[in-house]
């Protein structure tokens, strides 16, 4: 089951938008970000927050060209949403 929405984030002085997606799978969930045609998928960690985590069908060089404070202000948006 997925559920899609558009993740809206203010990074670098501007409004950026996001398609995104809710996967449900059995007891799990994750979040897949669209980032510049880079898919990014978050899903919860022991303390309950999110981490962005590479999957094995993904290019990591793709992925490392994303800027980790964009990660980051994703990942506290995916948390406000869930709060």
């Amino acid at each position: 089951m997925t559920d899609e929405f558009t993740l809206s984030v203010n990074y670098k002085g501007q409004e950026h938008h996001f398609k995104a997606r809710l996967i449900l799978q059995g007891y799990s969930h994750k979040f897949l970000v669209l980032i510049n045609e880079t898919e990014v998928f978050f899903e919860p960690d022991e303390e309950g927050s999110y981490r962005a985590v590479t999957m094995h069908h993904q290019d990591e060089k793709q992925l490392a060209k994303i800027d980790t404070a964009l990660l980051g202000i994703i990942q506290q948006k995916i948390e406000s949403i869930l709060a």
